[in-house]
């Protein structure tokens, strides 16, 4: 749930991409076991400073905790640090006594954090390709000037993180949900000389090994592609305090844990049905099928991921999708509740916007409706179109849309190879594209790994001096700036809408924003109404700002909304221990075995 992007198919270790809805009778369960799950995508990195996907998060939350967690209830629950506030603005954090490096870097203190935050996150040229390092900066909204959260160490293990704006959500938001944080002995010996390539392949960083007594398992071994294990830490830190519940003090209830990555579908369904995995994905037409099963319990429940069709604005795309009127007219050419009845089998419902319909943020008054009713369909798609491209080389020949040269106009979507229903999903765009507006969609299928390393990572090319420096996720102005490999769509990957603090998704709506590897410019300025309903303490006056943020996203259409498609997964039968409401596995160290 902290991550701002994710794979489909993805049940990771215990309760972090997943829950089910089996019983808790056990009254004192015994340590015991390996919980075993299936993936379809194996993670990109075990360095979190450069990840931004769900699936590479869950390896390394294996074996740190963060911050605190946050129950279903909406609750803070502290796991290394609680925090303090009077005013809602200025809050102090404070770790709790004994916790503890590894490799021999002694206890984490207040000045590892302080450290971490002002020399890494907030380095003005984000030299650590940091995803989330706009989360610790404000636009001022006098100069127009970007300006550091400041940041102060008050004790040892206390420090003060002072906003410019009351902001009574910040302790919900991922800038501290969970945050996880490096000793400042590995990240000084890069942060002087922005040493990006040597934090990069910091060997401490990527086997985990300073991780300590700070997570519930250790990190054991790594075979790319094929699996990831953890074992139990016996020296975790949750066993020694005192105000948690009874629970956590033998935690956590599994020998080991280990992720198989299992690319085929059929391969994956096959293992979970056999019982050589405790747990995987379920894709919507397979969910009949596995309830039926004596062996698996199926839990299907809302997350916060929305399906997109994500457009390639940058210089080796196709360069019509600039165009917000273009964007429009392309909104009424697929049918979403189709892709939501006929693809998704119900588990899902249809998106127009930045936030799905069960959240309290929504304003359907203020959304606009695209893909449904008479907002779809061939007249619908090509009126408007035709309209937005007049006056460039690109125009209707019959049915066909054709470039100055004649020929007609040909796109790819990308979709993950290991993922059948995002196939569906890819061919069905196409065929509407096709007959709505006159466009030949062909689908090409590769790897997550492949591509988020060739067509989602972008730098500028040697030489060039881009505006800034935003990460691989956005390595800069548009037209400076690119992917790899040039592509023009894609539906591989689905962006975090934050049901509980919105604003957490600013950075796909900013020019620099962490994650818009897509070249986003947005026409309004919706990361500025974020901010704005962020620091206000009505509730009232917060969901209409976040109303009309929203409203604003469906207007302007930065990329095609499809839909919110439900988790679905399946659980051995003797697995015990997740909650039931919402799918965020705050509790996973306490999971069992019956």
């Amino acid at each position: 749930m902290l991550k701002l992007v994710a794979a489909t198919g993805v049940a990771g270790l215990a309760g972090c991409s997943g829950n089910g809805s089996g019983g808790s009778e056990d009254a004192e369960p015994d340590v015991q076991g390996t919980y075993v799950s299936a993936s379809s995508v194996d993670a990109q990195s075990l360095n979190w400073l450069t990840i931004a996907d769900s699936t590479s998060g869950s390896y390394v939350t294996a074996t740190l905790d963060g911050t605190w967690a946050i129950t279903p209830d909406r609750e803070i629950f502290p796991l290394w640090a609680d925090y303090s506030t009077d005013d809602g603005r200025v809050y102090e954090i404070e770790l709790r006594e004994g916790l503890e490096w590894g490799a021999g870097y002694g206890e984490m203190t207040a000045e590892d954090w302080v450290y971490m935050i002002e020399t890494v996150f907030q380095a003005e040229d984000n030299w650590s390709g940091y995803p989330n390092a706009d989360d610790w900066f404000r636009t001022n909204p006098d100069s127009g000037q970007r300006e550091p959260i400041p940041v102060e160490q008050t004790g040892t293990r206390t420090f003060e993180i002072s906003l410019f704006e009351v902001d009574p959500s910040f302790p919900f938001k991922p800038i501290l949900w969970r945050q996880q944080c490096i000793p400042k002995g590995i990240l000084e010996k890069y942060a002087e000389d922005r040493d990006t390539e040597g934090l990069q392949q910091d060997e401490e960083l990527n086997t985990l090994a300073y991780t300590g007594n700070l997570g519930p398992y250790t990190y054991e071994n790594w075979e790319r592609s094929a699996s990831y294990t953890v074992t139990r830490n016996d020296d975790y830190y949750l066993r020694d305090v005192a105000d948690v519940p009874d629970r956590f003090r033998e935690a956590p209830y599994f020998d080991q844990e280990i992720i198989r990555v299992i690319s085929e579908e059929s391969t994956r369904l096959g293992a979970l049905e056999s019982g050589e995995v405790d747990s995987a994905g379920i894709p919507p037409d397979k969910a009949t099928r596995f309830e039926n099963l004596p062996n698996v319990d199926v839990n299907v429940t809302p997350q916060p991921y929305a399906r997109v069709l994500i457009y390639n604005m940058r210089a080796n795309g196709w360069e019509p999708f600039r165009s917000k009127a273009v964007r429009r007219a392309l909104a009424f050419a697929v049918d979403k509740e189709s892709v939501v009845e006929n693809i998704l089998r119900g588990y899902g419902q249809v998106a127009q916007t930045m936030q799905p319909k069960w959240s309290e943020w929504y304003d359907d008054s203020r959304v606009e409706a695209f893909g449904v009713g008479d907002r779809y369909g061939p007249e619908a798609t090509r009126s408007r179109l035709e309209s937005a491209l007049s006056g460039t080389e690109y125009a209707y020949d019959g049915d066909r849309l054709v470039d100055g040269s004649g020929d007609g106009v040909t796109l790819t979507i990308y979709y993950d190879s290991g993922q059948p229903t995002e196939g569906t999903i890819a061919e069905f765009v196409a065929q509407e594209f096709s007959e709505n507006a006159g466009i030949e969609v062909q689908p090409e299928a590769v790897s997550s790994s492949t591509f988020q390393s060739n067509y989602v990572r972008t730098s500028a090319p040697e030489g060039s001096e881009p505006e800034w420096t935003a990460g691989i996720f956005n390595g800069g102005p548009r037209d400076v700036a690119t992917s790899a490999e040039p592509w023009d769509m894609c539906i591989n990957l689905q962006f975090n809408t934050y049901p509980f603090t919105p604003a957490s998704s600013k950075g796909f709506f900013e020019r620099r924003g962490g994650i818009n590897f897509y070249g986003y410019y947005p026409e309004e300025d919706i990361g500025e109404l974020y901010e704005r309903a962020s620091s206000t303490t009505d509730d009232a006056r917060r969901r209409e700002l976040f109303g009309e943020a929203f409203g604003l996203i469906s207007e302007e259409q930065p990329f095609g909304f499809l839909a919110m498609p439900s988790s679905v997964s399946g659980y051995a039968e003797d697995v015990r221990g997740y909650d039931e409401e919402f799918n965020t596995g705050w509790d996973s160290q306490t999971w069992y075995f019956a």
